[in-house]
Order: C-alpha cells, then structure tokens, then sequence
C-alpha cells in the first residue's frame, strides 16, 4: 500500500498466522517502530488463517489512512485502520465467524467513501458487507451483503471486483466448474440488487489459481486468469453488453503459452502510466513474470 513515495506499507500472513510486514518512509525499507500507533496490533500468532497461505486485502483512505483485513481462523474478516495522524489503531471484526471460507480470497474497494469487501462463504456464496463511511472515527460490523447464493464460488478460486461506476460495482469469481462467473450490485437507497452471469466457459479456468481485473476505458474493462494448460489468459468485457449475453461468447486470447504459469492466486494487473499496463504473474518456476501493454 503506498500512500506517496515516502510513506509505503506492505504486509504478509506468517506461517504462525501472525501479520508481518515492513515500511519505507523514505529511507527505505524496515519494520514497524515501537512508538505509539507504530507497531502492528495484529502481529501475533493466530491472528489470520493460514489456510492457502491465508488472504488479506488493504483499501486506502485517501491519503489519510488505510484499513487492513484478513481471514481469522474461525472465518471472521478481521479488520484494522491506519491513520497518518495517530498510527494503528485497535484490531477488531468487521464480519462475524463462520462469515468466510478458510481458503477464501478477500476483495475490498471503495466507492466515494462507501467501502465494500467480498468472499466466499464456507458453503461457496459470495457474501461480503459495507460501511457507508469508512472515514468515520467509530466503525462497526459492516452492513450484510448477499451476491450469489450457495455453491456458487470454489472456495479456493479466484475472487476479485472493481467498480464499474458511482452506483454499480462488479464482482468476479471463479466457480465449482472452473469458469469464471460475474455479477453486477447496483446500490439502492436501502438494499442492493443485483444479476449473475457466466464470463467464461466450464473447465476453462486453472483450478485454485487467481483471476486479475483492469477497467478500460468507459464500461469496459479486461480480464486475466490461468487457463487448464497453465497458459495465461485474457478477454475484454463490454459492461453494457453482459446482460444480453447469457452465455459466454468473449473472445479469449492466449497472452503466455501453456506451462508458463504456476497454480496459484498470485495474479496481478495495474495502470503503470496513462497508457501503459503491467501484468505479473508466478511463471512455472516460481519466479515472478511480468507482460507491459502500452494503450
């Protein structure tokens, strides 16, 4: 998570399922201070899930502050705010126990100063909450948010969501037949409603490994995945098209070849510049790849 060139924070899930990580205030980079609000609350053992090597996500808050989450053993999303002005604060639970699955992937994102995450549940719903304004000094459970029902999700697959615009998000996620499948929330002044439909299809996508997100440019966005033959894959979604499609006829391109990627989440798309875009993936040997596009 950077907030500028002088203040970055990264983190990681210990084998002991504490919370580790390290900060670059400008002189590179070194673990937290002991100070007050400069040591990590949630760097103790048992804090996260190790399940899959665990799953964590950070949502920034301008460039005031961030909010940390992870999976906690029992399944509750656990949760912790920064600020620049008084450091970390207390760790608590933002969904309940038994809310997430122990080898789920976490997505977080904001909309204005609305905040959303997701996950799968134990019985492979993608559930997820809200809070209408992270930004407030006393923050509690999220509000309740039901995307897709039971047996929906593969509790190991990839998760991943982007907001499409002020009142709309979408969520992505790889299914029990290994295809990924989307679907659309549009917030209402009370509840949310939404429709679900397949991107890809079955047996097209790499069992437990992860799928990668870049928005385009209006009401497009495209999409990354390992594919069956460990090759990396990519089609382009047209938002305004995914209601009238429903079944899937994206066209998909073969970015790397087969056995070039390893099974797992680490899947990574992000804007470098105005027209550049990164891709980076673990290849076949462990090592981390990367693919640039310029736009």
């Amino acid at each position: 998570m950077s907030f500028k060139a002088t203040n970055q924070l990264v983190w990681w899930i210990t084998g002991t399922g504490a919370i580790d990580g390290q900060v670059n205030s400008g002189k590179g980079w070194a673990s937290p201070g002991t100070g007050p609000g400069e040591a990590y609350p949630f760097n103790e053992a048992g804090t996260a899930s190790t399940a899959n090597g665990g799953s964590m996500t950070s949502l920034l808050l301008g460039n005031n502050g961030t909010i940390l989450f992870w999976v906690d053993p029992k399944g509750a999303i656990g949760c912790c705010r920064w600020f620049a002005s008084s450091g970390w604060q207390a760790v608590f639970d933002v969904l309940p126990s038994g809310t997430a699955s122990a080898t789920t992937q976490l997505t977080t994102l904001s909309v204005g100063s609305t905040a959303y995450l997701f996950c799968v549940s134990p019985d492979g719903a993608i559930v997820g909450g809200s809070w209408s304004d992270a930004n407030s000094g006393t923050l509690g459970l999220m509000s309740p948010i039901a995307v897709a029902p039971l047996k929906s999700a593969a509790p190991d697959g990839g998760l991943t969501s982007i907001s499409v615009n002020a009142q709309e998000i979408a969520v992505f996620w790889t299914t029990p037949k290994n295809s990924i499948d989307i679907a659309f929330l549009f917030e209402g002044p009370y509840s949310f409603r939404n429709f679900q439909r397949p991107l890809t299809v079955a047996q097209s996508v790499l069992g437990g490994t992860g799928i990668a997100v870049y928005s385009m440019e209006a009401n497009q966005c495209s999409v990354w995945w390992i594919g069956q033959s460990s090759d990396l894959r990519r089609t382009n979604v047209d938002f305004t098209k995914v209601s009238s499609t429903p079944t899937p006829d994206w066209p998909v391109f073969e970015e790397v070849g087969p056995d070039s990627c390893k099974q797992t989440r680490s899947l990574l798309v992000q804007k470098v510049s105005g027209t550049q875009v990164e891709v980076f993936y673990e290849n076949a040997k462990g090592a981390v790849a990367g693919l640039s596009y310029e736009s």
